[in-house]
């Protein structure tokens, strides 16, 4: 029951902001007095690199004991014992979703390793969602 679940090009399309935005941060420090520079631009580069890989590799990785969630800015996990379903939620306006995970108390947690561009009929995400319900189900 070990798998890994991605969407590759929606991560190319994150991580292709962060470097539109690492390169912004360039052109901002350029104007620092030559003995700051260095300094900016070390944190700039570590910064970049680990946003760089995070959005990389943000995933769902489903296994025996719940649902890890490895997205750009943190990992959480759920555990199939507390998980009651799996729906798909818009984020940022109508386009845009994500896994939701309800759960037996009645909280919400987003599972932000995987994205997706909401389309006119079922969405990839919505396939996700319902593959996780079911798993949930056997579990």
């Amino acid at each position: 029951m070990r798998e890994t679940i991605r969407i590759p090009w929606v991560a190319a399309l994150q991580v292709l902001c962060f470097q539109l935005l690492a390169l912004i941060g360039v052109g901002g420090i350029q104007g620092l007095p030559g003995v700051i520079r260095p300094w900016p631009y070390g944190a700039l580069a570590a910064g970049w690199a680990s946003l760089t890989w995070r959005t990389a590799t943000a995933r769902l990785q489903v296994s025996p004991e719940g649902i890890h969630s490895h997205g750009t800015w943190r990992t959480r996990f759920v555990s199939w014992d507390d998980l009651v379903w799996v729906r798909a939620f818009q984020a940022i306006g109508p386009l845009w979703e994500f896994p939701l995970a309800i759960l037996s108390d009645g909280s919400r947690v987003p599972l932000t390793g995987v994205y997706g561009l909401r389309s006119e009929n079922e969405s990839r995400v919505d396939r996700i969602a319902e593959q996780l319900t079911i798993l949930a189900d056997q579990a």
